[in-house]
């Protein structure tokens, strides 16, 4: 069947106080309330700091059974040791999966923007990132939109993450069963809303044939 989530990326927001969160509701109940309106959300917290096991297994537990989580994972390996050591990738994964059961969807590995298209780099992807559909990787570099990329995450079966950010000139691929798109706001990054035209032509985007359709606000 085919599915599309809707969700944001992140739900702690201080400034969504009495405007998306209702006058009343206290911070600790934010979880719940988003996901009586969103269907999934991106945890982009745990890319400032690893997650706690406790934290996850409240998240676990205050959402609906048919709720799921996509999670960012940790700069220090894609900002730092670029991947280099499999073993923090592995850890990072098993602390999550442990803790969001079976929530959790999809892992996010979001590289920075100075991180350009090379086949060193291409093959560092493909050698540590796990060769799966949960696997979604996101560039901010317009080199890495290229077709041997396209191919290499194809055969790899590794989710290319659709963005919309500012100055960056970029086309919609598809490289496995699942369509991931990240909206960030364009032209003002965060802040700029999409109307109804736009979202029509992402959604328009859509594969046909995609399993799964996971699509996030970032503004």
């Amino acid at each position: 069947m085919f599915v599309i989530r809707v969700g944001c990326s992140g739900f702690y927001y201080p400034y969504w106080k009495n405007k998306f969160y209702p006058k009343g509701v206290p911070q600790k109940n934010w979880l719940a309330y988003y996901s009586s309106i969103f269907k999934t959300v991106e945890l982009n917290g745990t890319f400032y700091r690893l997650p706690k096991p406790s934290d996850m297994k409240r998240y676990l537990q205050i959402t609906p059974d048919d709720f799921t989580f996509s999670v960012k994972v940790s700069p220090f390996i894609t900002h730092i040791t670029h991947i280099t050591i499999k073993q923090a990738i592995d850890d990072f994964q098993n602390l999550v999966r442990e803790n969001l059961e079976n929530k959790l969807q999809y892992f996010l590995f979001q590289f920075p923007s100075n991180f350009r298209y090379s086949e060193e780099n291409l093959q560092r992807i493909l050698a540590s990132v796990p060769n799966r559909p949960e696997s979604v990787v996101e560039f901010r570099h317009s080199s890495c939109w290229n077709a041997l990329v396209k191919e290499s995450l194809t055969q790899s079966n590794i989710t290319f993450a659709n963005v919309d950010f500012p100055g960056l000139d970029t086309y919609i691929m598809n490289t496995s069963p699942v369509f991931y798109l990240r909206l960030h706001g364009n032209p003002v990054l965060f802040s700029s809303s999409y109307d109804k035209s736009t979202l029509q032509k992402f959604q328009e985007q859509i594969p046909h044939d995609a399993v799964d359709t996971n699509v996030y606000f970032n503004n």
